[in-house]
């Protein structure tokens, strides 16, 4: 599979494999940079951190302009989930972490009154839960980058 990366120019093309995968009966995600990150007990688990992490990323070179066609996240089909996730670290940066919580609640309670659920809306759905279960994560890349593999 040949696409460009959130920041590559469209002609840096390379083969990419899937970041998530199983081995071993658990879940992992690798970054671009090589670090692999896991175990996760699913897919949904593995995805989700995979989110946070891009997110984490995304809000931190937010001031930085990348030129690129291609939204972070598209090639991995979890964009939808980032989005959702840098919202929730802007809040906290804004306003601090009760307030990123209550509005992760928000938009939860948001997302669950749709009238149709689509898989986009469940990814959403997911990685905002996530996000609440996991505040360390989402709040301390120093913490999150506990999870990597050794």
């Amino acid at each position: 599979m040949t696409t460009s990366r959130f920041g590559e120019a469209p002609e840096a093309q390379f083969y990419r494999s899937a970041r998530v995968y199983v081995s071993n009966s658990v879940w992992w995600f690798d970054t671009r940079e090589g670090v692999q990150f896991g175990p996760f007990i699913c897919k949904i688990a593995a995805s989700c951190a995979l989110a946070v992490y891009v997110a984490q990323h995304v809000h931190e070179n937010a001031s930085t302009r990348m030129l690129s066609t291609q939204i972070a996240g598209s090639q991995d089909r979890i964009a939808h989930m980032i989005e959702e996730v840098v919202e929730v670290i802007r809040q906290h940066q804004d306003f601090g972490q009760l307030a990123a919580t209550n509005w992760a609640k928000w938009r939860l309670e948001e997302l669950r009154r749709k009238a149709t659920a689509t898989s986009e809306t469940v990814g959403r759905i997911r990685v905002l839960e996530f996000t609440l279960r996991h505040p360390e994560q989402t709040f301390s890349f120093d913490h999150f980058l506990r999870f990597r593999a050794r």
